[in-house]
């Protein structure tokens, strides 16, 4: 089953379900055609616009009452090839020297595949487990989890009692990961001939006033985490102007906020907003506002939760080392699935490197991606035992 593995992780990575726009309906239907080619119990969820997230189930033995059900998470969407030249096509999922390479290789269909054979194996194998696992494919995770919004609002995480998401982690057990605020700010002016700007009021101009303000006022208030630091903001962003002829009259910044335990979200909307106050006071031109499009929450596991140890046991019998217990920057789909005072207790991990994640040439050893598959099912095996 091994070499179906990763002929099918060859497949899914060819599958461009880049996001922006998302286009994941076709990775959806081919685990499901992979699940109904096993047996494997299986629901597709459209979400429209050729989008879709998919369940499927392994069923256990033992009462309804009290069973264990452990979720395996995993997202079938990809970002972008990016403006980088690759050396060769981000879509090729060329195997070489032990590598499979392609964009999502690592970022994550390698740890979503990895889960989905790790259950049909178990089910080949006629393992018999005391609890049911529950495997979540979900679009959108790359902006702003949609897919797994969509998994906890219509139900998909009640009487859910572990969740494993098999993002890339070098097999290192991460238990916590950094929240995540994308704002837009909008500075708004006044159109005119480019031949007249002092009839005009320079939205550009007004941007750089906001960003120098950004860079010298603006202070994050916070405690640091001890597995997550210090939180993080990026100016990702900025657009704005129409033509070379025309005072532009809209100039807008798009921010990534990341965020630890402690911070609140809307407290960094608020000083946003207080700085703007500030710059309309020094200048009764300046006008803008902040927009919130993406709002995901820090969150963590305790590390000496026992669902923790039974991942560090699996992964030290499996991978032959212990493996670090740490928290990650980027997020996952973990913030929807298990938000901030969830019961359920929360690991990341994977096989593939986290540093070639949105990298050029993207790829995926395939030796760990195999092992991934054996860590899962122990996992599997440990805790619904």
């Amino acid at each position: 089953m091994r070499e179906q593995a990763i002929a099918f992780l060859q497949r899914v990575v060819r599958i461009r379900s880049v996001n922006p726009p998302g286009d994941e309906l076709p990775v959806a239907l081919a685990l499901k055609e992979l699940f109904d080619a096993h047996g494997v119990e299986n629901r597709l969820v459209d979400l429209g616009n050729h989008r879709a997230n998919l369940v499927a189930w392994l069923r256990g033995q033992g009462p309804e009452s009290g069973r264990r059900v452990l979720a395996l998470s995993g997202h079938t969407d990809v970002v972008p090839p990016g403006q980088v030249q690759w050396q060769r096509d981000p879509f090729s999922g060329d195997i070489e020297n032990g590598r499979l390479y392609g964009r999502g290789s690592c970022d994550m269909k390698s740890g979503l595949v990895a889960l989905a054979f790790a259950l049909l194996e178990l089910k080949a194998e006629g393992v018999q487990l005391n609890g049911d696992v529950k495997f979540l494919a979900s679009a959108g995770e790359e902006a702003g989890a949609f897919g797994a919004k969509h998994f906890f609002d219509s139900g998909e995480m009640e009487g859910v009692s572990a969740l494993l998401i098999g993002e890339s982690t070098h097999h290192d057990v991460v238990v916590a990961h950094k929240g995540a605020l994308w704002v837009e700010v909008i500075c708004y002016g006044k159109t005119a001939h480019g031949s007249t700007p002092d009839q005009g009021v320079n939205a550009i101009v007004h941007m750089n006033r906001f960003l120098n303000a950004l860079l010298d006022r603006f202070e994050l208030v916070y405690e640091p985490d001890p597995l997550l630091g210090h939180p993080t903001f990026n100016v990702a962003v900025i657009e704005g102007g129409v033509k070379t002829n025309v005072v532009p009259d809209r100039c807008s910044v798009q921010i990534d906020f990341r965020t630890v335990p402690g911070q609140r979200h809307e407290d960094i909307v608020t000083a946003l907003n207080r700085l703007l106050d500030e710059l309309h006071e020094e200048d009764a031109t300046f006008r803008g506002e902040v927009r919130v499009f993406n709002d995901l929450p820090p969150v963590g596991t305790d590390p000496d939760d026992p669902f923790v140890q039974t991942v560090v046991h699996s992964v030290r019998e499996v991978v032959g080392r212990d493996p670090a217990v740490r928290g990650m920057n980027g997020y996952t789909d973990g913030a929807a699935l298990a938000p901030p005072h969830s019961p359920v207790p929360l690991v990341i991990l994977g096989g593939g490197d986290d540093h070639m994640a949105h990298q050029p040439d993207e790829s995926v050893e395939l030796e760990a991606f195999l092992q991934s598959i054996d860590v899962y099912k122990t996992v599997i095996r440990r805790y619904l035992a």
